[in-house]
């Protein structure tokens, strides 16, 4: 099975691809047992890739624009309060950390242009979910800045929302649940290209993860005294 819908697709466009791959005409009525199957994929997919640990989007900053979506460039959304560190590129191998904390004094430096040193946030509304990314401050150029940040189960049911995970597994197993649904004689095939799907998305989280066993601690010097007087040992 051959898919090539990008993470960045939303809940309407994934639906509509699903209704096509499960050979549902979009004039046959709603399908809401693939409305509940497409909300339900996002669910599943999300707890199989979920440990706990922080992952890493990049969110290109342009020149001259301080305000950025809460959402990574490759379309994954950056959840209100998941943020765990900020780190500017510069240059090729070089990377800064951003403290947290802009002033209505930063901010009266309007015109100033120049490598971001701090960031932010700022809400719109009442709705948690939309909130946008203040850096200061304004870039004077492109930089790629990399956002460390916890994996949170966010809404998928309406039309404009954009799963948390890779679009590409969540249509993968929604479309695999609603073959079997239909009693699709190729269900099997599509449920077993799932799982390859995963697996692999599983061995890449682990290649790009340093495993730090729990007793792991910095090794600490001490002096001691020994027969030809006092060295340096270390635990």
């Amino acid at each position: 099975m051959s898919l090539t819908l990008p993470t960045a697709k939303t809940y309407a466009q994934m639906m509509q691809v699903l209704r096509v791959r499960c050979k549902l005409h979009a004039t046959i009525g709603a399908a809401p047992a693939l409305e509940d199957i497409l909300t339900e994929a996002h669910e599943y997919v999300f707890g199989q890739l979920d440990d706990g640990y922080p992952v890493t989007s990049t969110i290109t900053l342009a020149a001259n624009t301080p305000t950025y979506p809460s959402t990574s460039d490759d379309g994954v959304p950056i959840a209100r309060g998941s943020i765990k560190t900020l780190w500017i590129e510069q240059g090729s191998q070089e990377r800064h950390e951003l403290p947290q904390g802009i002033t209505h004094a930063m901010r009266a430096q309007s015109d100033l242009r120049s490598v971001p040193e701090a960031w932010d946030t700022q809400y719109a509304g009442t709705d948690d979910a939309v909130w946008t990314l203040e850096v200061w401050p304004t870039p004077d150029q492109a930089y790629t800045l990399y956002v460390d940040h916890q994996r949170v189960l966010t809404r998928f049911s309406e039309d404009a929302d954009l799963p948390c995970v890779d679009g590409r597994l969540v249509l993968a197993y929604a479309i695999a649940m609603g073959k079997a649904h239909y009693g699709q004689a190729d269900a099997e095939v599509a449920g077993q290209a799932f799982k390859t799907m995963l697996y692999q998305e599983k061995l890449l989280q682990k290649e790009n993860r340093r495993f730090i066993p729990p007793t792991h601690r910095q090794p600490q010097a001490r002096v001691v005294a020994t027969a030809g007087g006092f060295r340096q040992v270390w635990d």
